[in-house]
């Protein structure tokens, strides 16, 4: 059931994110798509607690600090060139 659950976060934060592309822009959009990414995995590791959900979940964390990091280090150069 959760693993369904998982499958839906991800289809629906792809859609969400499509979206988002043509309202606010990629950047919102990547946040959006990885936030649903970080649903989903927390839902897998809910389903399947073990060691490979947990690396798989805390693989999916660390990419989402790093790319929002960059992102909000991209933004601030733009405004300031």
């Amino acid at each position: 059931m959760l693993s369904t659950l998982a499958l839906a976060a991800v289809a629906a934060g792809l859609v969400v994110a499509a979206g988002a592309v043509l309202v606010v822009g990629v950047r919102a959009a990547i946040g959006v798509l990885l936030d649903f990414l970080l649903a989903a995995g927390l839902l897998r590791l809910a389903a399947e607690p073990g060691w490979s959900s947990l690396l798989t979940t805390a693989l999916v964390v660390a990419v989402r600090h790093l790319i929002t990091a960059g992102l909000a280090a991209g933004a601030v150069w733009q405004r300031r060139a």
